[in-house]
């Protein structure tokens, strides 16, 4: 089964890539009226702002060795990542905000 689909595929014809032919993707337009960060990603669409941190930390405290000998080391981290969408209606504006993560 597996020569028949590489016989198939050894039969098409090969095509280059033009990259010119490619369409030139547009940069998202901001939103200043709804504050720093916000962007809009779809001509009349919702502004948007994707933000987050992260934190990790890496040691060797002085911890009482393990059965084989070796000392343990402390390797932690957290992150967090939110998204604010807000759009104007008929009703006045609307706002969704979610936020994701771990830690505090």
């Amino acid at each position: 089964m597996i020569l028949a689909a590489a016989a198939f595929l050894a039969v098409l014809p090969a095509h280059a890539l033009d990259v010119r032919d490619l369409p030139i993707a547009k940069a998202p337009e901001s939103c200043p009226r709804e504050g720093p960060g916000f962007a809009r990603l779809v001509p009349g669409g919702p502004c948007v702002r994707i933000s987050g941190r992260v934190r990790a930390e890496a040691g060797t405290p002085v911890p009482a060795p393990t059965l084989d000998g070796a000392a343990r080391g402390v390797v932690s981290g957290s992150g967090q990542v939110a998204i604010d969408t807000r759009t104007e209606t008929e009703y006045g504006p609307a706002r969704a905000y979610i936020r994701l993560g771990t830690g505090h």
